[in-house]
């Protein structure tokens, strides 16, 4: 088995041409650096794989009030935290682990950045409707030859076979508006599920930054050699498609790649 991970910021197109269209460009100038929102892991005994978008927060809020966005950005602390608790509770509960404990992995996970908000309460600056910091969410826990997966909002997982066919991929929906915010009732909304692995099949654990990439099949044909330059390549290729569309290519985005 082999795995690698890849967090890139988003790129300095994407910002302007988020800013321009949003009316913002006076503030988010050439020189301004977004905060980490992303957050992963990739943990290899036992084998648990997580990514975590932070939900971007009000722009507007903080320039009404002549306040830099700030850094580090609490939707970084809330996926960060939920990572590290989906890696956590996984570590205590594996010799066991079964279809079950699926849920209950979201539900301490969440239960945890549930803690954070409680501490620093609801704020207009949240940048989602809830009003409490937040985050998407997806992860996948490998015991023999099952992969256990849970995905909220659009994180997703993918399933290919070794000819890079789509086995299966989550559909991140985020209707109605579910995210990880500590809200109890927020586990009703994931995705979760149980896929069958076989030799040379590919898992991919992902944020929403991807998700114009996993329909690109030229970057897809990466995944199918999968030689020791795939992860350069990925980010050759990355810098390339920047340029020619920042708004699908460049924004912040995070992978986990399994080869089984």
């Amino acid at each position: 088995m082999k795995y690698f991970s890849i967090l890139e910021p988003p790129s300095k197109e994407a910002i302007q041409e988020f800013a321009e269209k949003r009316n913002l460009a006076e503030y988010l100038t050439e020189a301004y650096q977004h905060p980490q929102e992303d957050f992963l892991i990739a943990f290899g005994s036992p084998l648990v794989f997580v990514v975590s978008d932070g939900v971007t927060l009000n722009f507007m809020k903080f320039i009404e009030s002549n306040i830099n966005y700030p850094s580090p950005s609490p939707a970084g602390d809330v996926s960060r935290i939920f990572c590290e608790a989906v890696v956590k509770y996984t570590k205590e509960r594996y010799e066991a682990f079964n279809e079950k404990d699926v849920v209950d992995v979201f539900k301490y996970a969440n239960s945890e950045v549930g803690k954070y908000n409680q501490k620093v309460g609801k704020t207009e600056v949240s940048g989602n409707i809830t009003g409490y910091y937040a985050a998407t969410g997806s992860f996948v826990i490998v015991k023999e030859s099952l992969a256990y997966w849970a995905s909220i909002c659009d994180s997703f997982v993918a399933h290919f076979d070794k000819e890079m066919n789509l086995k299966f991929m989550s559909s991140g929906l985020c209707e109605p508006y579910a995210v990880i915010n500590g809200e109890k009732q927020m586990v009703d909304y994931i995705e979760r599920g149980v896929l069958d692995l076989e030799k040379e099949d590919r898992i991919f654990i992902f944020t929403d930054g991807f998700e114009h990439y996993m329909k690109n099949p030229y970057f897809l044909g990466l995944f199918k050699e999968w030689d020791e330059n795939i992860k350069s390549c990925i980010i050759d290729f990355s810098k390339e498609m920047n340029q020619k569309n920042p708004g699908k290519y460049g924004h912040e985005r995070s992978l986990i790649a399994v080869l089984f």
